[in-house]
């Protein structure tokens, strides 16, 4: 796998919010999800390349037309827990594999190892949650590349000792609908006093 810094992969429209009809490429869990230290854990995508109209730019919201959504992808990892039994969660290597283009890489470690904190799910009582964004780019497409083989030698960190196993992840291309979508930049969110990390964005399979 190629690795890229990470970019805005879309633009954004002046004003308020714009819905957009749109498919996107992505890849879906064959296993679904895996258990690590009592949490139940997945990974998940957000396609930041567009084939078709071109967006614009503002500082506000995104939206607008028809587009196709694709690789490469902001990536991440996530847990769900139990309220005061997971503490931290923490990624320590990656290894990324393609079925078609046969690309077999490891993630550079260097900017991994880090560790993130579960926190209380709002309108979930005693569920918690972690979401663990891998820095940068995973640059593949699914139609391209084909299946995707991730394994994460990861931890959880709980509150009467420490996990850490290998989980590996087999994923299927999926196309899917990405209509209605919204997205709101950093600076908004504080303004109201939302954490990003609470965001139910849609574009994140």
């Amino acid at each position: 796998m190629k690795w890229a810094v990470l970019t805005p992969g879309l633009a954004v429209l002046l004003g308020g919010c714009v819905g957009i009809s749109a498919k996107k490429h992505t890849y879906s869990s064959m296993g679904g999800t895996a258990e690590l230290g009592g949490a139940t854990v997945g990974v998940q995508f957000r396609p930041e390349g567009t084939k078709g109209p071109n967006m614009m730019l503002s500082a506000m919201v995104v939206g607008g037309g028809f587009a196709t959504f694709d690789g490469p992808f902001r990536w991440r990892i996530e847990a769900l827990g139990e309220s005061g039994v997971q503490e931290k969660l923490i990624v320590h290597r990656i290894r990324t594999k393609t079925s078609k283009t046969n690309r077999d890489e490891w993630y550079p470690e260097e900017h991994l190892g880090f560790s993130k904190a579960f926190r209380r799910v709002k309108g979930e009582p005693g569920v918690s949650r972690v979401r663990y964004e891998i820095p940068g780019l995973l640059k593949v497409k699914p139609e391209e590349d084909g299946r995707l083989d991730v394994w994460i030698d990861m931890s959880v960190i709980e509150r009467v000792g420490t996990t850490r196993k290998i989980l590996r992840f087999a994923l299927d291309p999926d196309t899917k609908r990405a209509d209605e979508m919204v997205f709101l930049p950093v600076e908004v969110a504080k303004s109201i006093g939302s954490n990003p990390e609470d965001w139910e964005d849609s574009m994140w399979d």
